[in-house]
């Protein structure tokens, strides 16, 4: 998960309408598509895959490492980065290659990036069509979950897939975006851990919390690695993910049957799409609302 905030290097007026984008987090991509920005894309991580025009584009590696070689030779006016690639930031500089940490830590977080992208690529238009969509997403839910019971939920955001039961995972806290989605769709943060973003949760601890509702963001097959051999599509079958939880501890969420398995990378990605994901979780916490 990444927490993280915008940075400019050079003033707004020097690269305005960047024709040689290079985008190294899929957020970063999917929201320059969403702005129009689909032919100025010259580079992308092996893992931008939405929308699926961004497959087809040229692939600069994963996450982990930049090519300054290749940013130079490919005359880069315009550089998407997200927090694991700070450690760059010093180098680039020195390059004077133009970049921008994506900011994704909250709703406003989103849309003030959203915002500042359209200006820098002179899409101000669609930036702020895209922003009054998450925005019209966010007062829906709040206003179809305001004065209902909060019902405790455990936000689960990386675990093993392939054990037969679950022995620990990683969680949501509440100092991030989806501590925040939690709170709009309705719920209460089972965890109440504040200064660890996503801390880790033993069989015993997940006893412990006894959350009435799990929502388990398991990812898209495409990208599962594991340490151990395994069949894909039998993992990445909810009865099978949700059977996991259930032979793990009875706790309330599994008793009542409240469990939401949740498949794709779209709810790992605050971005665009932030009221899709708003409003699946509120759908999950509240299924008793008409939706």
């Amino acid at each position: 998960m990444s927490i993280v905030f915008i940075m400019l290097i050079l003033p707004p007026a020097a690269w305005a309408s960047p024709k040689k984008i290079i985008s190294m987090t899929p957020v970063g991509t999917e929201i320059l598509f969403a702005l129009g920005q689909g032919d100025n894309i010259i580079g992308v991580t092996n893992f931008c895959d939405y929308p699926p025009e961004a497959t087809k584009k040229p692939k600069m590696g994963d996450f982990a490492a930049l090519n300054f070689e290749m940013l130079m030779s490919m005359k880069t006016d315009l550089l998407l980065l997200q927090d694991m690639h700070m450690q760059f930031t010093p180098q680039l500089d020195r390059l004077k290659i133009p970049y921008i940490v994506m900011k994704q830590n909250t709703i406003d977080e989103v849309c003030d990036s959203i915002t500042r992208l359209g200006k820098i690529c002179s899409a101000q238009a669609k930036a702020q069509k895209l922003v009054s969509g998450i925005r019209a997403d966010v007062k829906l839910v709040t206003s179809k979950v305001k004065g209902l019971d909060k019902p405790k939920v455990l936000l689960c955001v990386s675990r093993e897939l392939s054990e037969h039961q679950i022995n620990s995972f990683y969680v949501a806290g509440n100092n991030n975006f989806y501590g925040e989605m939690i709170a709009l769709a309705g719920g209460e943060n089972a965890v109440t851990e504040k200064k660890i973003s996503y801390p880790q949760v033993s069989l015993e601890g997940l006893m412990t919390i006894n959350p009435n509702v799990i929502i388990d963001l398991v990812g898209d097959k495409t990208f599962y690695h594991s340490k151990d051999k395994i069949d894909v599509d039998t993992i990445f079958n909810e009865k099978y993910l949700k059977g996991q939880w259930q032979r793990s501890a009875k706790v309330d969420a599994v008793n009542k049957g409240r469990i939401y398995i949740m498949q794709g990378t779209v709810y790992l990605r605050p971005g665009a799409r932030s009221g899709m994901i708003l409003k699946a979780f509120a759908k999950a916490i509240h299924p008793e609302v008409k939706w």
